[in-house]
């Protein structure tokens, strides 16, 4: 039996199809390399604003309840406060809170507002 030769345009042409499938195949790998980085950097800040996102609201639930006493205790120690004092108690820092509200303990209440 006799092997089959192939003229060498065939082979050629073979070979050429086969390099480009290559270089393709390569240039595939790349962009799947650069999507799998460009998924995990997302992933990282998803997690961070997810972090910040929690923190967030847990100042926010703290701040909540520190107001929420302060009005209590206002209400059953002195009586209704303004909307005023109410938005400085928003506004304030814990210190500044404890300062206004120890101010407040000392001037006459105003009702209304």
């Amino acid at each position: 039996m006799q092997p089959i030769t192939y003229p060498s345009d065939s082979l050629a042409s073979i070979e050429e199809h086969i390099l480009r499938i290559e270089h393709m195949l390569d240039h595939h790998a790349i962009a799947l390399a650069e999507m799998r980085d460009e998924l995990n950097d997302l992933k990282r800040r998803s997690e961070w604003y997810d972090i910040q996102f929690s923190e967030m609201l847990r100042v926010l639930a703290r701040d909540m309840r520190e107001l929420r006493a302060s009005v209590i205790c206002s209400m059953v120690s002195d009586g209704p406060i303004s909307a005023q004092f109410m938005q400085n108690l928003l506004r304030e820092t814990p210190e500044e809170a404890q300062e206004a509200a120890g101010a407040a303990r000392t001037q006459p209440l105003r009702r209304g507002n």
